[in-house]
C-alpha cells in the first residue's frame, strides 16, 4: 500500500555545502557591518556635536555683538555725548601741568567725605540719571562710567573707585591714541556686585567729524552666558563648555568660573590640531588624561576677530563608550549569531570530514508478501 508520508532526503555533503555558501557570506557580512557601524555612528554622533557647538558658539557671539551694541546706543545719546563735551570744554586754555594738577588733588580726597558734593553733583546729572534708566531695564549691566577726552569721570550708575581713569588699560585701549576704539576685557570678577562679568568700552565721538570725546565703559555680567551654554546637554558623560583661549572653563555644568579649571578637552584637541582659534566647527575622539576616550564636538566663536581679549570656544564632549553604546548593544547581539552561525558551519564541516568514510547502509522496512499464491505452490 503506498505510504501517504511526504519525504524529502539531502545528503549530508549536499545540506554542508549549501551552509557554507549561505552562512559564511552572511556572516563575513556581518562582521563587515560590525566593522563599518561603529565608525559610521561615530561620526553622526561627531557631526551632531558639532553642530550643537557651532549653535552654541553662534550664541555666545551674538549675545556680546549685543552687549556691544547697546553701549553704542549709550554713546550716541545726547545727553551723555553732551556731559563729555560739556567737560571738555572746561579745559579750553588749561596747560597739562595745571590739568595733571587738578586731578592730582580730586584724586586726593576722592574717597574722603570732602568730595561728597563733587560727587553728588555727578551722580545726579541728567547723563547718571540716564545711565541707572539703562541699567535698570537690562539687568546684565552691572555698573557704566562715563568719562571725558581726558580720563576724568563725568557720569556713572556709582561712585567709582577713581576719580582719574586715563591711567587703566582699558581706558587707553578704548582711547586708542585719540582714534576712538572697541574694547573688551577678559572676564574679571566684580566684588561689589559678587559677579564675572566684561568691561564692554566704547568711545564717545562727535558727530560729523568723529573726534574723539569721551568714553564708556560698562560691566556686563556674564551670568546669562550660562543658561546657552548649560541648555545643550545630551547625556549624564556629556557636557557643553565655554572655555577660554587658556582653556578655563568659563561656563559648564556645575562648574564656576571661581573654581579656575582647565578643560582636559583642549589640550587633547590642541594636541592634534595646534592652534585652536579660527578653526571651522569639527568634531574629534581622543583619548584625555584621566578622562579615557572622548567624542568632541568643537567650534571657536569668532570673537577674537573683533576682541583681542575674548579668544573663545565652545566645546561638547562625551564619553565615547556612552555615546556609542546603542549601537554596541545590538553589535554584541550581531557578533554572537554571526560567531554561533560559524561555530555550527565549522562544527558540521568537521563531523562531516569524520564520518563520510564510514559505509552507510539504508534500511528498508520489510513487509509481507500478499496476494494468490502460484499453482506450484
Amino acid at each position: 500500500m503506498p505510504s501517504d508520508r511526504f519525504e524529502f532526503r539531502v545528503s549530508y555533503g549536499k545540506l554542508l555545502f549549501w551552509l557554507l555558501i549561505t552562512l559564511v557570506p552572511i556572516a563575513v557580512v556581518g562582521l563587515y557591518s560590525l566593522s563599518h557601524s561603529e565608525s559610521a555612528l561615530s561620526r553622526m554622533i561627531g557631526t551632531h556635536f558639532a553642530s550643537i557647538a557651532e549653535s552654541t558658539a553662534a550664541e555666545v557671539s551674538q549675545f556680546i555683538h549685543d552687549c556691544v551694541v547697546d553701549a553704542g546706543v549709550m554713546a550716541i545719546e545726547p545727553t551723555i555725548a553732551g556731559a563729555a563735551t560739556a567737560a571738555n570744554k572746561a579745559y579750553a586754555g588749561m596747560t597739562d601741568a595745571a590739568f595733571n594738577t587738578r586731578v592730582a588733588e580730586t584724586e586726593k580726597i576722592w574717597n574722603t567725605p570732602a568730595a561728597n558734593a563733587m560727587v553728588e553733583r555727578i551722580l545726579s546729572s541728567p547723563a547718571s540719571k540716564l545711565l541707572r534708566r539703562h541699567r535698570d531695564l537690562d539687568r546684565r549691566l552691572l555698573r557704566i562710567t562715563v568719562t571725558d577726552e581726558r580720563g576724568a569721570v563725568v557720569a556713572a550708575t556709582h561712585k567709582t573707585i577713581d576719580y582719574f581713569q586715563a591711567d587703566e588699560d582699558f581706558w587707553q585701549a578704548i582711547y586708542a591714541h585719540g582714534r576712538g576704539a572697541v574694547n573688551l576685557t577678559d572676564v574679571l570678577y566684580d566684588e561689589v556686585t559678587k559677579s564675572h562679568y566684561i568691561g564692554v568700552g566704547v568711545p564717545i565721538l562727535e558727530e560729523g567729524s568723529n573726534r574723539f570725546l569721551g568714553t564708556v565703559d560698562a560691566l556686563v555680567d556674564i551670568s546669562s552666558l550660562f543658561p546657552i551654554v548649560n541648555r545643550q546637554q545630551v547625556g549624564p558623560t556629556a557636557r557643553t563648555l565655554l572655555v577660554k583661549g587658556d582653556g578655563t572653563v568659563i561656563a559648564g555644568p556645575g562648574i564656576s568660573l571661581a573654581n579656575n579649571l582647565k578643560s582636559k578637552e583642549v589640550n587633547a584637541l590642541r594636541d592634534a590640531f595646534g592652534a585652536l582659534e579660527g578653526r571651522q566647527p569639527g568634531y574629534l575622539a581622543a583619548d584625555v588624561e584621566g578622562g579615557g576616550r572622548l567624542m568632541m564636538g568643537y567650534a571657536d566663536t569668532g570673537l577674537k576677530r573683533d576682541y583681542q581679549n575674548l579668544g573663545w570656544q565652545v566645546i561638547v564632549s562625551q564619553h565615547e563608550r556612552e555615546a556609542l553604546s546603542p549601537v554596541r548593544g545590538v553589535a554584541r547581539m550581531l557578533a554572537f549569531l554571526v560567531l554561533l552561525a560559524l561555530v555550527t558551519v565549522t562544527l558540521s564541516a568537521v563531523y562531516f570530514s569524520i564520518h563520510r568514510r564510514i559505509p552507510m547502509a539504508e534500511i528498508e522496512e520489510l513487509r509481507p508478501r500478499t496476494g494468490t499464491p502460484s499453482k506450484a505452490e
